[in-house]
């Protein structure tokens, strides 16, 4: 469901320009499913019986199941003032030198005020992540209007940790930086573990910004230690073997498009689409007839889209380089539909928009992860890990021996000039 585009920006208009209708409903009230639960459609109603049996509806989703105590989330809370965190989120991402992880002067020290404005807050989370779970109490009931503030305050949590690691680099301190990139890991992992799309696909760019850390850390072979290969082999090694079903975030996926749904069933469907989108729609002059006809339709397709996520949530038990010709099969059906009273409107211009996409961002997230290991086990002179096709290409990962340094390549589509890959120092102990 949009999966790229949701990773840098929210799609919806302000609920100011939702309700156009008097008698509007409140998201929550979509909760339920009202107007799926009143469909005399069967196939919908079976589909339905099957999505709750596997305990997959917004309300089901919805119920915390850990303790306020025990939940790092809890931590997180009205962390940055109110209206404020967008700001600070933004001047987070332009501080942090994605590609090469290299601060001059005059960078690292705006880094390190940035740092220093918010440290009470990094502590205050160091202490929360102490805590055994993680559950972001995500409200599915709301659907696409649901509070997701704590994603983007773990964000800049992250960066807080990442400037803290910068500033070590250049103190020769590595055991400071190596710490803040467990706490890194630590934070990419509860993203990672909620059965929502946009928590999920965080996860994955903020492990992105924290390999970067670690290469940037890894590179300074001036200062790195056997120990510090071994803490961070350790933990990058605990994130794969905690690693969520790929099929969650998009049973949570699922659930806010049933969620949608109910928008559309009661005329709402514009609520759902940007100021840009809509715009697009008039250009196209199909602007007045849309959710009148999406609202006629919308049985069909719920059951087109229900049918389709099925089909991917099931698929999921392969690795990523299996389901593209899937990925490429609904794409070309949804093509063939769409000139014909047989489009699904919602599920074609919405719900399945770029889902493709955002499982192949799930598969280079494992793919970098697994890459890693393998290169810090090679350094480290450990049993390479059996990991022997990458899920997002379907290729092997290559890796090599040099005079002092592990390579390891083949880790995504690239190649040539843009290939990726990544290199680790071997600790003096272990060069023979």
């Amino acid at each position: 469901m949009r999966a790229v585009a949701l990773i840098a920006a929210t799609l919806l208009l302000p609920c100011g320009g939702c309700n156009q209708r008097g008698d509007a409903q409140s998201p929550l009230d979509y909760g339920s499913l009202p107007g799926l639960r009143a469909s005399p459609d069967k196939a919908l109603q079976d589909e339905l019986a099957r999505i709750e049996e596997e305990d997959g509806t917004p309300q089901q989703l919805a119920v915390v199941e850990v303790a306020a105590k025990d939940n790092v989330a809890m931590g997180f809370l009205e962390l940055f003032p109110e209206g404020r965190l967008d700001p600070i989120l933004e001047t987070s991402e332009k501080l942090f030198l994605q590609r090469e992880f290299e601060f001059d002067p005059s960078q690292l020290q705006k880094a390190i005020d940035f740092r220093q404005k918010y440290d009470t807050e990094r502590l205050e989370v160091r202490e929360a992540l102490k805590r055994p779970r993680c559950d972001l109490r995500i409200d599915f009931t709301a659907g696409f209007f649901a509070d997701l503030s704590l994603v983007d305050t773990m964000l800049i949590c992250a960066r807080l940790e990442a400037f803290c690691a910068a500033e070590a680099l250049a103190e020769n301190k590595p055991a400071r930086a190596v710490e803040s990139l467990e706490l890194m890991f630590r934070m990419a992992s509860c993203l990672g573990n909620e059965k929502h799309f946009d928590p999920r696909l965080k996860a994955a760019s903020l492990r992105v910004e924290t390999f970067g850390v670690l290469q940037a850390l890894v590179r300074r072979n001036d200062m790195i230690q056997r120990q510090h290969l071994e803490q961070l082999h350790e933990v990058i090694d605990k994130q794969l073997s905690t690693w969520p079903d790929d099929a969650w975030a998009w049973i949570g996926d699922r659930a806010v498009g049933l969620h949608a749904y109910e928008f559309v069933r009661d005329g709402e469907l514009f609520a759902l689409f940007t100021e840009e989108e809509v715009e697009q729609f008039k250009k196209e002059g199909v602007l007045n007839q849309l959710a009148t006809a999406a609202r006629r339709t919308a049985d069909a397709d719920t059951r087109y889209y229900l049918d389709t996520m099925r089909r991917i949530i099931e698929s999921c038990i392969d690795p990523y380089y299996k389901r593209v010709a899937m990925f490429a099969a609904i794409e070309k059906d949804l093509q063939t539909k769409r000139n014909t009273p047989q489009f699904p409107l919602v599920a074609g211009r919405l719900l399945l928009l770029d889902i493709d996409k955002g499982h192949a961002i799930q598969a280079r997230d494992r793919a970098l992860c697994e890459a890693w290991v393998i290169a810090l086990a090679l350094a480290l002179g450990k049993q390479v890990p059996d990991y022997p096709v990458n899920p997002l290409t379907g290729r092997p990962y290559q890796h090599e021996k040099q005079e002092t340094l592990i390579v390891v390549s083949k880790i995504d589509n690239d190649s040539g000039d843009n290939e990726f890959t990544i290199s680790v120092p071997i600790p003096r102990a272990n060069k023979k």
